[in-house]
This record gives C-alpha cells, sequence and structure tokens, in this order.
C-alpha cells in the first residue's frame, strides 16, 4: 500500500467491505495509514492491524481503508482533517526543487533561534506536543515574516506525530531534506507576536480556567460552601462561574443512573467531563458531589488537569455531626434500612490524601469555611487578591 486507490478501485473495495467487521484505528494506527498513503515512510515500515478482513475506520466512523482476505492494507480516503488544509502537504505536493533542512518543531522558535537559522532553507514540521496544534500552527505562521520571502515552509504533522513518528529522519528524506535540525530547546525570548498567540491560548494562571472540586459525606456542608465560594466569586466579577452540586447533577445529567458503585463513577466522571470542558474554555467549575471514591477522583484530576487547575477540598466534616444535622432525614432512612449502599453507613467513604485543602465546618460557619477557599485560590494565584 503506497497511495489510495483509485475511484474505481474504492468503489469495489466499499462494496466488498460492506458486511466485514469494523476496526476504528488508534491515533498511532492513523499516522500510520497517513504516512504509508502519502508516502512520508515507506510501505509497510509502520505497523497496521492485522487479522481477518475489515473496515478500518476513524474514531467517527468514517471508512479509510479496509484489511483485504490476501491480508494487505488498502487505502480509500485519506484521514479527514478540517484545519490548516494549506500545510497538509505530501511530499510530491512539498517538492519546490529547494534544498532544505528540516527541523521537526513541537513549540515556537525563539527570536535567536529565528535569527541563527534565518539563511537556511528550511521544511518546518509541526508536530504538536504540550502545546494544541492549532496553537503551533498560528505561532508558526506568525513567524513567518520574520524569515526571508519562501525560505521557511511548513508541513503540518498528524495528532500523535510526536510520540509515534518511526523516523523523522526517514520523513524528512522522503520530503527531500538533506538533514535534520535538532530543534534547540533553549529558553529565551519569543517574538511579540508569538507572544500574543501563547498567551492568548495559555492564560496566566489568575485568568486561566479552574475547578475546584468538594468531596464529602452528605450533610457535610459541601454545597453550601460551594455556593457561597460561587457568589464571592461572581461578586468580584470578571470571571464566569458555574455550579455543578451533586443533586442538580443527578436531577439534570444523572437522572437514569441508580447508586450502585458502578452508576457512582458514572455519575462522578460525568461531572468531572463538564468540569473539563469548562476549564479548557476558560470558566471556573465548582463541583459538590459525595464522590465517595478515590480511584473516579483521580480520573476527574486527570481530566481536569490536561485542561487546567484543579483544587480537591474535603469537607471532613465528621460523621456524627453530618448525621446530627440530617436536614434531608438520610441518615435517619439509612439507619432504618430504607436506603441502600449510603454512603458512610452501609456504604464506604474513602478519605482523599491528595486534596489541596481539607476543612471541617463541625466548628465553622459556611462563611469562615468559604473564605477558607478563597485564601487558597488567592495564594495559589487561581483569583488575584482583592
Amino acid at each position: 500500500m503506497a497511495a489510495v486507490a483509485s475511484a474505481e478501485r474504492a468503489a469495489e473495495l466499499k462494496e466488498r467491505s460492506r458486511d466485514w467487521p469494523s476496526v476504528v484505528l488508534s491515533e498511532e494506527e492513523l499516522c500510520a495509514l497517513e504516512w504509508t498513503l502519502t508516502g512520508a515512510v515507506a510501505a509497510g515500515s509502520l505497523a497496521l492491524p492485522g487479522g481477518a478482513p475489515a473496515a478500518l475506520r476513524d474514531p467517527e466512523g468514517n471508512l479509510l481503508a479496509v484489511r483485504t482476505p490476501e491480508g494487505g492494507v488498502e487505502g480509500l480516503r485519506l484521514p479527514l482533517h478540517y484545519d490548516n488544509l494549506d500545510l497538509r502537504l505530501a511530499p510530491v505536493d512539498f517538492a519546490d526543487g529547494v534544498s532544505r533542512a528540516a527541523v521537526f518543531a513541537a513549540r515556537p522558535m525563539t527570536a535567536a533561534q529565528v535569527e541563527r537559522l534565518r539563511g537556511t532553507p528550511l521544511a518546518i514540521f509541526l508536530a504538536a506536543g504540550a502545546i494544541d496544534p492549532f496553537t503551533l500552527a498560528r505561532c508558526w505562521r506568525a513567524m513567518l515574516p520574520r524569515f526571508p520571502e519562501g525560505s521557511a515552509r511548513l508541513v503540518a504533522l498528524p495528532a500523535g506525530a510526536a510520540a509515534h513518528a518511526p523516523s523523522f529522519e526517514e520523513i524528512a528524506r522522503n520530503y527531500g531534506c538533506g538533514r535534520v535540525i535538532p530543534f534547540d530547546e533553549t529558553p529565551g525570548e519569543y517574538f511579540p507576536e508569538v507572544s500574543r498567540e501563547l498567551e492568548a491560548r495559555y492564560p496566566p494562571r489568575s485568568r486561566a480556567g479552574f475547578t475546584v472540586f468538594f468531596t464529602g459525606l452528605s450533610g457535610s456542608g459541601k454545597s453550601t460552601i460551594a455556593n457561597i465560594l460561587r457568589v464571592k466569586i461572581l461578586e468580584r466579577g470578571g470571571r464566569t462561574v458555574t455550579m455543578l452540586d451533586g443533586d442538580l447533577v443527578r436531577r439534570m445529567l444523572s437522572s437514569e443512573l441508580s447508586f450502585s458503585p458502578e452508576h457512582r463513577d458514572l455519575n462522578i466522571r460525568r461531572i468531572g467531563y463538564v468540569a473539563a470542558e469548562i476549564t479548557k474554555a476558560g470558566g471556573i467549575a465548582i463541583c459538590a458531589p459525595i464522590a465517595p471514591y478515590a480511584r473516579v477522583r483521580r480520573e476527574v484530576r486527570q481530566m481536569v488537569e490536561a485542561n487546567g487547575g484543579f483544587v480537591l477540598v474535603h469537607v471532613a466534616t465528621p460523621i456524627e455531626v453530618c448525621e446530627g444535622r440530617d436536614v434531608k432525614g438520610l441518615y435517619a432512612k439509612a439507619r432504618a434500612g430504607l436506603i441502600g449502599q449510603f454512603t458512610g453507613i452501609s456504604d464506604p467513604y474513602e478519605t482523599p490524601d491528595d486534596a489541596e485543602l481539607r476543612i471541617d465546618t463541625a466548628g465553622a460557619a459556611p462563611e469562615e469555611s468559604a473564605a477558607a477557599v478563597l485564601r487558597f485560590l488567592e495564594k495559589e494565584g487561581y483569583l488575584a487578591g482583592e
């Protein structure tokens, strides 16, 4: 397999594979397929899934290739891209007769690095990693005028290229580059236009999104403290705040779920997903579920921290205090056996060992507890001090 099949052959393969099982390609396999079909790497040098005949699809279900009964893989189309289409260049499209050195860039160059390479014709392959591919492309487009006209050209590599490329040297060679210049990781100042792009996408902590995740027993005071915190942040102005209270989420997002351990985990994952999206968009999510299990709390932390800050607050009010409050009468029902799998009575609560903040509301007013959270957020730079 070294090219996309002709229209006639693609139609034939599509019909043959209609009843074959589907295989969804991983990120690594999508890279392998794209590089092989475009000629960026030699056919057969990357692992594509072997086995019985199958339709090979992307995560959205688009048919990209088939694994034939003969054991080969034939491509019907390239993986779909909707961004930076002018930079999605195969080797045959890139060739312009200029001998270039290749640079594989996961981040922008500093001003000093650009000055050192201004006299070298470059092929700059964008291999997004710590910086997302959209921001990386904008930064490099902003930098291009800093090079002599036509001396630097950009190529956008597939998602995951930095992790899955078999050999940057082989890719560079197939694009006609004579050598690879290692990317200089020395810190330095960026050009102003690059700094603006990076700051817009990765603002300082005081302007970035974050999640405050309260956990604790029923009746511990989570929801009250969380709501006071929400109001106090909104009172300051300048930030959007979304409250994901446990009862509210149960009504609006998880009404079909029971209180089994599996469904409790799914409920918390849903909260974590929504909080991560709010955080990614630069907002503040305040969550206040019971979240009794440590493993799923760690999953939520990972989801959110991929997009911004995460602050776990353990509202460590003793169970006897929580039961004494029992505003909803739930503890009494649980003691009477009318409610099964009730956290703290018939189901465990796993005390966090990774909380950023621990609050016991037994001897403190809710306003004092919320003030303690605010002080922590200010100290850690999530909020500007008043």
